[in-house]
């Protein structure tokens, strides 16, 4: 007698964290372990992620519609509105997801996604996933909000407040939402310094077998893992602030071995009681800051004009044509200043 066998479930696993966090060094490590992200990635970028960002460029363009659709965007720290998961123009974008998913991983018993978006995305994945009939393993990335801080005002321009309510608003909306989901947690420096042990300890947390042996993907992921690219190891030092305050608590439950529910649901009405009040002046702040921006975009812009003309004139000066017309110019400017003007012969 032939019994049919019923294929594998799929599996997604889901790299979560800030931005700036580590995620892209944790995918591409996971990558090289066997699991696809795709082919579709975004590109290096010099001086952010020379290495790659490992996101799914359709995925991320798809994220960046949700967010301003929903009137957000990577760097508000206001929660979304919940009513809005269930709109129409929200669901055309969860349809966008799926045709794309099942375009660039149908064939694929496991694959890999990453983008810090995802953080304040989950519900709408949730969906996806169950129509997807795909089982969704997370991996929540901690990086020290000092850090992270350093580094996004260096790219961004954030201050350490902004960054550390932004820190909050991402890890503890990742961690609310996968509750009793299979997830693991993953410290960027440790994975930087025995990704082996990070490896395995996720492989096993997760029930997940890696294609690839770390023996296998040994030289490839230490040619990768450049501690030396981990800038602003060691910042933990922020200002006297509550968004501060509340940001190294949140690191500190987050890091224990068993983050605690109760703690962690306290931390959050903290922080929303927090957001309610920061917010709109922080909202202001930055409408000034991209006012500022434009304007001085605006005079860097006039300036190359200016200064892409006076190349132009410095240059037709130069030509023979110019030389030998400079008497005929004199003569006429001569001309100019001894015959009467249109307006006295009137």
């Amino acid at each position: 007698m032939n019994l049919i066998q019923e294929p594998a479930p799929k599996t997604c696993i889901v790299i979560l964290g800030m931005h700036r966090s580590g995620t892209s060094a944790l995918a591409a490590v996971i990558s090289m372990l066997g699991i696809t992200p795709g082919a579709n990635l975004q590109p290096p970028q010099a001086e952010v992620n020379v290495k790659g960002f490992w996101e799914h460029s359709g995925i991320v363009a798809i994220h960046e519609q949700l967010l301003e659709t929903l009137g957000s965007s990577w760097h508000d720290d206001r929660p979304l509105p919940d009513q809005s998961w269930s709109s129409p123009d929200v669901a055309k974008l969860r349809q966008k997801i799926l045709d794309t998913l099942h375009r660039d991983f149908s064939s694929e018993h496991m694959w890999l996604i990453k983008d810090p978006r995802m953080c304040r995305l989950l519900p709408l994945w949730r969906d996806v996933f169950r129509e997807l009939a795909c089982q969704s393993k997370f991996i929540l990335v901690l990086r020290h909000p000092g850090e992270v801080a350093c580094s996004l005002r260096k790219r961004d321009g954030l201050t350490e407040e902004q960054t550390c309510l932004l820190w909050l608003a991402y890890m503890l909306e990742a961690e609310y939402q996968t509750r009793g989901q299979p997830r693991v947690f993953a410290s960027y420096g440790r994975l930087l310094e025995e990704w082996q042990l990070t490896a395995a300890t996720i492989g096993q947390g997760l029930g997940v077998v890696w294609p690839v042996t770390a023996e296998e993907a040994s030289s490839s992921i230490n040619a990768f893992l450049d501690p030396s690219l981990r800038h602003y190891a060691g910042y933990t030092e922020l200002p006297e602030h509550p968004a501060c305050r509340l940001a190294l608590k949140g690191f500190e439950l987050l890091s224990a071995p068993r983050p605690d529910p109760s703690s962690l649901d306290d931390l959050r009405a903290e922080v929303k009681e927090l957001v309610a009040v920061v917010s709109p002046w922080s909202k202001r702040l930055q409408l000034i800051d991209r006012q500022n921006c434009n304007l001085r975009s605006s005079n860097a812009k006039f300036d190359l004009e200016n200064r892409v003309l006076r190349t132009e004139v410095a240059r037709i000066k130069g030509t023979v044509s110019w030389r030998i017309t400079k008497p005929v110019r004199a003569i006429w400017n001569i001309l100019r200043l001894l015959l009467p003007s249109s307006s006295a012969k009137r």
